[in-house]
């Protein structure tokens, strides 16, 4: 047995340490998620007017604040009872700002954070087995994914194209955001009763130009068709059947004209995202196109218990056809994006929120009560350095995240999470595809194509917000006044681009806080052991999954840890949704901490 540590992983948002355990076979056993920080952003909040949560929660991340933002203004909706009454506009505001902030940030999950492993020297060992055709393979890999600072062998290798074009467009979508919202990172749009600005004929044309620039790179380097055609042959098929059918017929027709040529580049027709699909999934590429060779991610990153798991959406993006106003317990098909728990067999039931709790068994907190709803959280860090040992294993405390669960089950959320329960078409079609072929359709491969596919989801979305819906000038907030807020609770739900995000407010007879709780979706994905023993999502996901790449296919290599590192970043952490400092020297009390 060999114990195999990344600490800290990079290319992740946070601080953030995975310790396993590998056996003679090179197949991990053992595994602990350790949030390398103390966590505590609630206590920030304590006595302060609860309307500065919509600006100081968004302090808590610098890549998903505008969703921080939202979740604590649909909190605040409800704590100040004005949730039914939001104008439409406002609510529109909140879809557009989102939306434009999902593309953003899985674009730089796709390209800068976990693309560059594609990239991974080990790759070309693996495809040159197949000849010329693998060489060429690896060439546009490397070509395209390659970060920053790249050497392989002592050689060092450009930035690859894609990646630095992604640099390109994230800015863009951040200008976009910056365009309504004042800036980006830690906008000021959002605001108890709705937003702060009404967006002018202007705005939308500019945002609309915006995003029209980021589809032409989506064509041109993500797609290699154009991105309306990817989404009325997928998104809008009639069945999760065409949907998948669309795609493999589209990679048979690329594999056909491009194993004579040996041509696999951008101009060949062969998108980023087609390369991947292809030659990045056993079934697919080897089972069902016919390929010798894969780097089969579908193998790793899977749940061998379905019993201990499930999937886990809150809902988000308000429909406009429900006009002014929303409930903040978000029923089933409520939103665009529906709210929804699927079980580990991806049976469905309905969302029920007062199912939600958190427990603090092996997390550095003190609570004499095993699992708490949010509602009523308390957060409490263990004071005394003796106590915080991260090395200590399974049975021990090793992590400054809580451990959220629903009915019990850890539950993994994000973009896999929100297509199935939503029945995107092409996802649907895909847990089908991998069913049937004995696979366990959750892995490291379908959760990178559910994020790729859910950019197009949004995508064709905001664009009827934006061309059909949003309206200039039109009323985007409701009157409120702190008064409203005495002696009360709220609660807002929402989902960050990495998944289910809620935060919970309670205010005393003077209207301050006394309460503020954030239930973020690192947390879910990157917890400890729950209450009841049970892994979180990314440790069962790590036990089992084969530690080198491609299945070990190079034999067992403890240095170059792929499925570790294809298995987390598969999740797109962000530790510092999870994970926050507070002051423990005294020197600044709770009640006048500020953030600046």
């Amino acid at each position: 047995m060999v114990q195999v540590t990344v600490d800290p992983l990079t290319r992740i948002e946070g601080h953030y340490r995975i310790n396993t355990e590998v056996n003679d076979e090179g197949v991990i056993t053992e595994a602990q998620s350790n949030g390398l920080q103390l966590r505590g952003f609630e206590r920030l909040l304590q006595h302060q007017d609860p309307r500065d949560a919509s600006l100081l929660s968004q302090r808590i991340c610098g890549v998903c604040p505008v969703s921080h933002g939202i979740a604590a203004a649909n909190a605040l909706d409800d704590l100040f009872g004005v949730a039914g009454e939001v104008p439409i506009t406002g609510l529109l505001m909140r879809n557009v700002h989102q939306a434009l902030n999902f593309i953003a940030s899985h674009a730089a999950h796709v390209y800068l954070l976990w693309g560059p492993d594609l990239a991974n020297p080990a790759y070309h060992d693996i495809l040159a087995k197949y000849g010329d055709v693998g060489n060429a393979v690896w060439k546009e890999l490397q070509g395209r994914f390659a970060p920053l600072i790249y050497q392989v062998n002592g050689t060092s290798y450009p930035a690859g194209s894609s990646y630095l074009g992604a640099i390109v467009e994230f800015r863009r979508l951040h200008d976009a955001i910056s365009l309504i919202a004042a800036k980006m990172p830690h906008p000021v749009l959002q605001h108890v009763g709705g937003v702060v600005y009404s967006p002018t004929i202007a705005d939308i044309e500019q945002i609309i130009s915006y995003v029209m620039k980021v589809m032409e790179f989506v064509k041109a380097s993500t797609l290699g068709i154009s991105p309306d055609t990817w989404i009325e042959n997928t998104y809008r098929a009639s069945s999760p059947e065409k949907a998948v059918n669309f795609v493999i017929g589209h990679l048979q027709e690329l594999l056909n004209k491009s194993l004579t040529s040996k041509d696999f580049s951008h101009s060949a027709g062969w998108g980023d995202v087609p390369l991947f699909a292809a030659f990045g999934s056993e079934l697919i590429g080897e089972k069902l196109l016919g390929l010798p060779i894969s780097m089969k991610m579908d193998r790793g990153g899977t749940y061998k218990d379905p019993d201990k798991i499930g999937f886990l959406s809150y809902g988000v993006f308000f429909k406009p056809e429900n006009g002014d106003g929303y409930d903040p317990t978000s029923p089933a098909d409520s939103r665009v994006i529906s709210s929804g728990y699927m079980n580990g067999y991806f049976k469905s039931d309905k969302f029920d929120y007062r199912k939600i709790l958190e427990s603090t068994n092996h997390s550095f907190y003190i609570d004499d009560i095993n699992d708490r709803p949010p509602w009523n959280g308390v957060t409490v860090p263990e004071g005394n350095p003796e106590n915080i040992d991260y090395t200590k294993g399974s049975k021990s405390r090793y992590s400054w995240a809580k451990a959220p669960h629903y009915d019990g089950i850890p539950c993994e959320v994000g973009p896999i999470t929100r297509m199935i329960i939503m029945e995107e078409p092409l996802v649907t079609g895909l847990v089908k595809t991998f069913q049937d072929n004995g696979y366990y359709p959750v892995n490291n491969y379908t959760r990178m194509i559910a994020r790729m596919q859910e950019i197009l989801v949004v995508y064709s979305e905001l664009m009827k917000w934006l061309t059909q819906d949003l309206q200039a000038g039109g009323k985007v907030a409701v009157h409120t006044d702190l008064s409203m807020a005495k002696s009360s609770t709220g609660m807002g739900l929402w989902e960050a681009p990495r998944g289910a995000l809620g935060h919970w407010v309670a205010t005393g007879p003077d209207s301050m806080v006394t309460l503020y709780q954030a239930v973020v979706p690192s947390t879910w994905n990157l917890a400890p052991r729950n209450s009841q023993e049970i892994p979180s999502p990314v440790e069962q996901a790590l036990i089992g999954t084969k530690i080198s790449a491609a299945e070990n296919a190079l034999g067992v290599d403890y240095s170059n840890p792929l499925g570790i590192l294809h298995t987390a970043r598969s999740y797109d952490p962000c530790l510092a949704c999870a994970v926050h400092t507070i002051d423990k020297t005294g020197k600044h009390p709770d009640s006048i901490i500020k953030i600046v």
